[in-house]
């Protein structure tokens, strides 16, 4: 990854560097996403639709079932 420096208001920066490890992370990923969306010129539900279809491909290489993906699910609710 490479960095950039983006200007914010100084309560934002105060913010991000009091803030813990795993805050500043999550924060990276949530504007990391954001730009990513800003700047591919493409609608984030077209985005969804292709990281869906690349994770459904992934599980049937994998050997995932429907039968087995509605089980898993069933179990996280």
């Amino acid at each position: 990854m490479e960095k950039i420096s983006i200007p914010v208001p100084p309560y934002i920066a105060r913010a991000f560097e009091k803030a813990d490890i795993s805050v500043k992370r999550k924060a990276e990923t949530y504007i990391n996403a954001w730009l990513n969306d800003f700047f591919s010129g493409k609608p984030a539900n077209e985005q969804l639709f292709a990281i869906m279809k690349k994770a459904t491909a992934e599980a049937k290489a994998n050997g995932l079932t429907p039968e087995q993906l509605d089980e898993l699910l069933k179990d996280e609710s």
